[in-house]
């Protein structure tokens, strides 16, 4: 259930009706009062750290975290099974096309991103993942006053996911917004420092 990718050479139809059949399997464990609020999605989830322990806290609160590596899956899955946590999962596939085929019935009330790759070449930018389209999608699939929790150590990435916020629609920063739930991760502990905003979704319904 974890492995959108382990069958190769997919076409886009199937890609989505695995996300479809997978988001589906999350619904019918999780009593419909608990979805009611909206999910906690992590986005570059790695090993399942932070989300693990977060979900720990909050047994009770729906979490999914994705990532594009089968191993850092399979050891988030581990994690997830000796905590019994039942309401956390985890799946292999690419952000955008999981918001995108996210079934109607599943709104997120908190993105988490930490630590994303920067791609600091110039001419990688493009494949940095906040982005205008990005974060218009995210919006779409988002309850109102939905949260995008954001930190990074790359200062031009930031700055660029600033602008890129601000000049969206459907969010803003919010400076007095607190960290949902502190806990160190790999890349936390070995950076000495980094830069951390959190976004609030506008909710406009015409």
């Amino acid at each position: 259930m974890s492995d959108l990718f382990r069958v190769h050479h997919l076409d886009r139809t199937t890609r989505e009706e695995r996300i479809r059949r997978f988001c589906e399997e999350c619904i019918s464990v999780i009593p419909e009062k608990n979805l009611s609020d909206g999910l906690t999605l992590e986005i570059g989830c790695g090993h399942g750290h932070w989300l693990t322990a977060y979900s720990e806290t909050l047994p009770n609160e729906p979490c999914i975290g994705i990532d594009l590596i089968t191993k850092r899956i399979e050891k988030s899955n581990i994690k997830k099974t000796k905590r019994k946590l039942p309401f956390l999962f985890f799946f292999k596939t690419e952000a955008v096309e999981f918001l995108r085929c996210l079934p109607e019935t599943i709104r997120i009330k908190r993105s988490i991103i930490l630590f994303p790759d920067p791609w600091p070449k110039k001419r990688h930018h493009k494949r940095r993942l906040i982005q205008r389209p990005f974060l218009d999608l995210l919006a779409a699939r988002s309850v109102p006053n939905a949260e995008l929790c954001f930190r990074t150590d790359h200062q031009d990435y930031f700055s660029w996911s600033v602008d890129q916020v601000n000049g969206a629609d459907s969010w803003h920063i919010d400076p007095d917004a607190v960290w949902p739930f502190e806990h160190e991760t790999f890349f936390q502990n070995i950076l000495p420092e980094y830069q951390t905003f959190i976004a609030s979704h506008h909710y406009n319904p015409f």
